[in-house]
């Protein structure tokens, strides 16, 4: 079926090839953006990757729309950079003469008798095909390393028409060793420098983010003496083109080639910030990099914040553990608000309908969140979504889409069902018996508490409130929920008890209340402890929720009693 399929795509080559050959040049390129604003469409997965690129590098500036309508420009450019290959057989001196200038010609033209060879460093920017093609004209003729393809027969009849300009295509067997082979004879290989290599790579800032860079040309250029030349092309309007050949890079057998790799991917960079629309973002440029941003979505709640954080500090810990360095992984906190309840539900029922379309438009999250959340989170890009609670498991939906990102979700979601999201952590007081989607189950909720966070807390609370050394009894004391009710009855038995066992035992008494404590019990509570001697100290949390409470407590007491209404607080004392 392949062989069929390749037979038919080389037919098509050749009969467009033909036909390109005697229309005008501007007509084919028109076809060729036509072509573009389909292929756009039609091909979704390059699409999905494209977009997500073009955000990670212009979100703070460009809204989904402008990053739509940019995409779309990149697709065109293709489109006409595959029609001017299908036309390289047109071009003449009269054709370069007409079309292209470039520039630096005459300043580097004594690197074409540079005995130790030249390697022509360029990227997928432009046409680089093109590129190729008007070196050969001007009388710089490449060497250009082609790997092969699956389809053999159009693939050797694009490589025939790139050689009917005096192009070398060398085919098979490309290694390190004929290369030095054909600079060692002071030839000029062509080669390109933006793709992903990999873990091998070495990685270097590019647009944002580290990129693994491949270290071959300059390591080839160190060992055999040739010049690096970096050369860019930039299509000016329809078939005007300007080349530009950057300054030659010499790199010495003992240096470090880091810096010159620097210099190629800042000069990259220029040209790809000044002419965003002619660079290959459809490929995965960064798909080797070790940063991970990460985005908590915060409802509001403290307790679903903390154990979001919690979340991602087991994240952080894994990659940590995994090799990565602790500034590999980069969280956010984005808090987001609606503009009304009613919006908000709004939102949940849209998310049913959300779906790779999504990208690029994100008007449902616009029409739903306060002005000042949705720009916050717009202007980040985000490798991985994390949130809390069916509050923001929409958001969570909307935003994962638009970046193309992987999506984390702790307790159960909403509407949507757990197959929408990558990971789900469902604790087992949701009871969720459903087997579907990516779940991890677990007795207790994630929370931040560990030895060190309750040492340094228990030691801003020893400072802050004058607590002596000895025996303590902590209090944590929650409030009401779907089913359970805090009396002020109950919260007297309570009261009682601890104060008793504190009596018996000499100890002191650290006590907080929860934001859902009922008022009548926290007055009760402060009219009875304000004047205890053993309370050395009581937080009422809907007057002074003073940070570190909880876990300082923890951390001084050697009992803990924690009221049953809260999974998060016996999570913690946990």
């Amino acid at each position: 079926m392949m062989k069929l399929i390749d037979f038919i795509c080389a037919i098509i080559v050749r009969v467009l090839n033909i036909v390109f050959h005697y229309i005008p040049i501007g007509f084919t390129l028109w076809l060729g953006r036509r072509l573009g604003v389909i292929a756009y469409f039609v091909n979704t997965d390059r699409r999905i990757i494209g977009y997500s690129n073009l955000r990670a590098a212009f979100c703070e500036k460009k809204t989904p729309r402008e990053l739509r309508c940019l995409l779309k420009a990149v697709y065109m450019n293709l489109s006409q950079t595959f029609f001017e290959i299908l036309s390289l057989t047109k071009l003449s001196k009269k054709y370069i003469d007409k079309y292209i200038e470039v520039v630096n010609f005459e300043e580097r033209q004594w690197l074409n008798n540079y005995p130790k060879g030249i390697i022509l460093l360029t990227a997928h920017f432009g046409n680089w095909e093109l590129s190729a093609a008007v070196s050969a004209i001007k009388g710089f003729p490449l060497v250009v390393l082609a790997r092969e393809q699956s389809m053999k027969r159009m693939n050797e009849l694009l490589n025939r028409i790139r050689e009917s300009n005096g192009l070398q295509i060398v085919r098979k067997g490309i290694t390190t060793k004929l290369i030095v082979k054909a600079l060692h004879q002071g030839k000029i290989i062509g080669m390109v420098g933006d793709q992903n290599a990999g873990k091998t790579g070495v990685f270097i800032n590019f647009m944002g983010r580290p990129a693994s860079t491949a270290p071959g040309s300059a390591r080839i250029a160190a060992k055999t003496g040739a010049y690096i030349l970096p050369a860019f092309i930039v299509r000016q309007k329809g078939p005007y083109h300007r080349v530009t050949l950057e300054e030659p890079m010499k790199i010495e057998k003992t240096e470090d080639i880091t810096p010159y790799l620097v210099r190629y991917n800042k000069l990259l960079e220029n040209y790809v910030r000044e002419h965003p629309e002619q660079w290959l973002w459809l490929h995965k440029r960064w798909k080797a990099t070790p940063l991970r941003k990460v985005t908590v979505l915060n409802d509001g709640k403290a307790g679903h914040l903390n154990q979001s954080l919690a979340l991602c500090k087991l994240l952080k810990k894994y990659r940590e553990d995994s090799g990565y360095a602790p500034q590999d992984t980069e969280v956010e906190v984005v808090d987001i608000k609606f503009k009304s309840r009613l919006r908000k539900s709004l939102l949940d029922i849209f998310s049913l309908f959300s779906g790779n379309w999504c990208q690029g438009c994100m008007k449902c999250l616009k029409f739903c969140l306060r002005e000042e959340s949705y720009n916050t989170l717009f202007r980040r890009y985000s490798d991985i979504n994390v949130s809390c609670g069916s509050g923001v498991t929409a958001v969570n939906r909307f935003f994962s889409i638009e970046n193309n990102s992987k999506s984390a979700c702790i307790m159960k979601p909403s509407v949507l069902g757990l197959g929408k999201f990558d990971m789900v952590v469902l604790p087992q007081h949701d009871g969720v018996s459903a087997k579907e989607g990516k779940r991890i189950v677990t007795d207790v909720v994630p929370n931040l508490i560990d030895e060190k966070y309750m040492k340094d807390s228990a030691a801003s609370i020893l400072a802050a409130a004058g607590v002596e050394k000895g025996r303590r009894i902590g209090v944590l004391l929650g409030g009401n929920n779907s089913s359970f009710t805090l009396t002020v009855r109950a919260a007297e038995e309570l009261l009682d008890k601890v104060l008793r066992a504190a009596e018996n035992l000499d100890a002191e008494i650290l006590f907080t209340t929860s934001r859902r404590t009922p008022p009548d019990v926290e007055r009760f509570i402060k009219d009875r402890l304000r004047q205890e001697k053993r309370c050395r100290l009581l937080v009422i949390a809907n007057e002074n929720n003073t940070p570190h409470t909880v876990a300082g407590i923890m951390g001084l007491s050697g009992v803990i009693i924690v009221s049953c209404d809260s999974v998060s607080m016996i999570s913690e004392a946990v």
